[in-house]
């Protein structure tokens, strides 16, 4: 992301280097190169965000494909092997005193993971699977644990919630940023309503869950992880609100069977952006050269 701000900047650089050196072989008005660079300057502003959060999701995309890949080439005792793994920690998990931290608070990571099978459940791969949120258009992938190092790159698994995994009686929880400078995470998990969908892949499964609750807590709250026998609950979790962060947004959803949704094209709005801010530039110059025509004539 660091390489795209670069890349903008040092093109704005360019620009203004040419623009004097235009000074020097005719005479230019200086306000109108002035306005020029403020304009271009801006536009590089607006852009920043929206191509660095497209970089960002390319990126993710690799990562869950590369984890896909790794899946595929998995043979059926091996994905048991996995599962049980799972199954072991989830539950040792829920015949224990659940010790759970607020996943953005300066403890968290060193938050009591007592569980040695924890690390060791899903290691397969840089990520542990990944989740899909189709109402707010984002698929990233999961990570173990909440540590700062892992929430830039993604969501995390909260330690000492249930892992991700098809059985009752779990309550996985996902957490991730509101939003990076250069990627969106979770920034629109508010637009989320009861009843949406979203889904988990980890292994070979497609998890699918129905939201059924949504609440804001404080960050001290967190006796709302609890499981239910008969229930496989998955909670997403982020900051609230944005920008602000003093409480914490719960969107939770039970499990429900999956069906896979149809194929459909779907838009990409980033290109439209672009498309529009470069349209938008090349009208302006189109303007600005008439008007400096009919100024000399």
């Amino acid at each position: 992301m660091k390489l795209v701000a670069s890349i903008i900047i040092s093109k704005i650089l360019d620009f203004i280097i040419i623009m004097k050196l235009t000074l020097h072989t005719r005479k230019v008005d200086m306000k109108k190169i002035i306005l020029i660079c403020i304009f271009m300057l801006g536009l590089g502003l607006v852009l920043y965000p929206i191509i660095s959060n497209m970089f960002a999701t390319t990126a993710y995309q690799a990562r869950i494909k590369s984890y896909d890949e790794i899946i595929e080439k998995m043979d059926k005792d091996s994905l048991d092997k996995e599962k049980n793994k799972v199954k072991k920690h989830n539950e040792d998990l829920a015949s224990s005193d659940l010790n759970v931290i607020d996943p953005f608070s300066e403890s968290s990571s060193d938050q009591d993971v007592k569980k040695t099978n924890y690390y060791d459940a899903l290691n397969i791969g840089p990520i542990i699977g990944s989740v899909e949120v189709p109402k707010i258009n984002i698929n990233i992938p999961i990570y173990h644990g909440t540590s700062e190092k892992v929430l830039s790159k993604g969501a995390g698994h909260l330690e000492n919630s249930s892992l991700p995994s098809t059985e009752l009686g779990t309550h996985c929880v996902i957490t991730a940023h509101r939003g990076l400078p250069t990627s969106k995470l979770f920034r629109n998990l508010n637009d989320v309503e009861i009843g949406d969908e979203f889904y988990v892949k980890v292994l070979d499964d497609v998890i699918a869950y129905k939201v059924d609750s949504i609440k804001k807590v404080l960050p001290s709250e967190t006796d709302w992880v609890t499981m239910e026998k008969n229930l496989n609950k998955m909670t997403l979790l982020t900051c609230d609100p944005y920008m602000i962060n003093t409480h914490r947004l719960l969107v939770t959803g039970h499990r429900i069977p999956y069906v896979a949704p149809k194929e459909v094209e779907k838009s990409n709005n980033i290109i439209y952006y672009v498309i529009g801010a470069v349209l938008l530039l090349v009208i302006l110059l189109i303007i600005y050269r008439k008007k400096k025509k009919s100024a000399t004539q």
